[in-house]
């Protein structure tokens, strides 16, 4: 005898608790991520306002006390060099992966399998970027990065 289909759909859709707990906290880092990537668009887009620009160098001056001078020194000469397009670019791309990470985010906390295939994929193809940006200038925060993105990768898998 051929069961219901609602019958199979209720025990398939059932998940231990704690998997969806950890699927939660995947989706909030995700969310996260947007917010932070809609922050830099937006401010990439905002620094195409020349009063906005020598304000921010103004704010990154002011930093160079609690930062020290290098650092300082580092940020206001990279936010300072870069050129109209590719503040345009920056924000650009700031906001396309903000909208992807927001599908992921959105998708994870609704309990949608298609949403942890989607973050699979999209996690996993920028593995190769975070392993190459590592070799080449290693940091601790580079290495944190990697490492999360692995771990998220392999638990959903």
């Amino acid at each position: 005898m051929v069961k219901a289909p609602s019958a199979r759909r209720g025990a398939r859709a059932k998940r231990p608790e704690s998997r969806d707990g950890l699927i939660k906290v995947i989706a909030v880092f995700k969310l996260v991520k947007t917010l932070l990537l809609v922050a830099v668009g937006l401010g990439s887009l905002k620094l195409l306002n020349p009063a906005t620009a020598e304000s921010a160098d103004r704010w990154a001056s002011a930093l160079a006390w609690r930062l020290g001078p290098r650092a300082a020194s580092a940020v206001r000469d990279g936010v300072s060099s870069l050129s109209d397009s590719r503040l345009k670019l920056i924000g650009i791309v700031a906001f396309l992966y903000a909208g992807l990470f927001g599908v992921e985010g959105v998708g994870l906390w609704m309990g949608k399998r298609w949403a942890e295939y989607l973050t699979i994929i999209a996690t996993s193809s920028f593995v190769p970027f975070e392993v190459y940006e590592l070799i080449r200038h290693a940091s601790w925060q580079r290495g944190a990065t990697l490492g999360i993105n692995l771990l998220v990768v392999g638990y959903l898998v």
